[in-house]
């Protein structure tokens, strides 16, 4: 394989990818770049060939932990990717935080471009599947794996990144309370990544406004509930769990949530668990209108939430679980 060709001049525009995604035999259906001296671009592996593993170890004798692919195929690369994740949550040269990282990374932009292109079907098909498998993998490989997932956690809040990191909260959160079961566990990471799937059928001029929202604007947010139970139900691929997950994370114990107003066990315990972790990221992630929330200040918010409107016991162990996590991180 030529290496080191110098790159196309009409070339301009490349998106950096993590170099941990290739393996060896790897054949890719896109061109590989490289930064070489003096800050060049240059092609390291054509579309159509094979990645060897001279390749790969000569790139990170290189000092090298990122490649480039074209911006008018990064969504080839995209599926590649996601095709990839399969292999590489069992791959032993990788720690558990990396691969946890890698998966988060690749689902985290093919949610992106669903909520871009307002197609929520790509994110309720294989995609999801594929995530919520490998999730559910990383954390009963080994515990303390959550610890670094949290701490790797963006804190942009996008609908897209909310909806990662509260599939990855709401299972972390499951698994402390004692959830062992991998096919409950499954459930509980789709429902967290669909929770807000009802958000991709509203009005995106209202979904992205950075000021005060209207009443009338209010009032259409807060169907995003109803509007995702809609598009789910009578789905084969989807289970009543996730559905009264998407249709619940809104209602509060006292009665005062919504869309239906439910009181105390009305509410699902895995809506209530997604209550808790929902209301946590949309706090501590940086809108474009306040800078993130500090820990302390959104667990105390949490912390008056659970006097009547959210599960008590389930805040005081999630402020355990972020407590340790943020420890971890330092």
């Amino acid at each position: 394989m030529t290496r080191l060709r110098e790159t196309e001049a009409h070339r301009k525009s490349y998106v950096p990818v993590p170099l941990d995604v290739f393996m060896p035999g790897s054949v890719v259906q896109f061109a590989l770049y490289a930064r070489a001296v003096g800050n060049a671009i240059t092609l390291v592996c054509p579309a159509g060939e094979a990645i060897s593993e001279k390749d790969i170890n000569t790139w990170r004798t290189g000092g090298m932990r990122v490649l480039y692919v074209d911006t008018s195929e990064h969504r080839v690369y995209q599926r590649y990717a996601e095709s990839a994740m399969d292999e590489l949550v069992l791959r032993d040269d990788l720690p558990v935080r990396r691969k946890a990282e890698l998966c988060y990374q690749t689902t985290r932009e093919l949610v992106r471009d669903a909520v871009a292109t307002s197609s929520p079907d790509s994110v309720v098909g294989e995609s999801r599947e594929k995530w919520v498998n490998n999730l559910v993998t990383l954390i009963c490989q080994d515990e303390a794996s959550i610890d670094g997932m949290l701490s790797m956690l963006s804190h942009d809040y996008y609908t897209y990144t909310h909806m990662v990191n509260v599939s990855v909260m709401v299972t972390a959160l499951a698994h402390r309370l004692g959830e062992r079961e991998t096919d409950k566990l499954r459930l509980l990471a789709s429902g967290g990544l669909l929770h807000d799937v009802g958000k991709l059928r509203v009005n995106p001029d209202v979904l992205n406004k950075t000021g005060r929202l209207s009443q009338q604007e209010w009032e259409e947010l807060k169907m995003h509930p109803d509007l995702g139970l809609s598009f789910l139900h009578g789905r084969d691929d989807i289970n009543q769990v996730e559905l009264l997950m998407v249709h619940q994370h809104h209602e509060k114990l006292d009665g005062s949530g919504y869309p239906m107003g439910l009181l105390g066990t009305e509410i699902s315990i895995e809506a209530q668990i997604t209550a808790v972790t929902d209301i946590y990221d949309a706090l501590t992630c940086k809108r474009p209108y306040r800078p993130a929330m500090p820990h302390e200040k959104a667990v105390a918010i949490l912390g008056e939430e659970a006097k009547h409107k959210v599960n008590a016991d389930m805040v005081g162990l999630w402020q355990e679980i972020i407590d340790k996590a943020l420890i971890s991180e330092e």
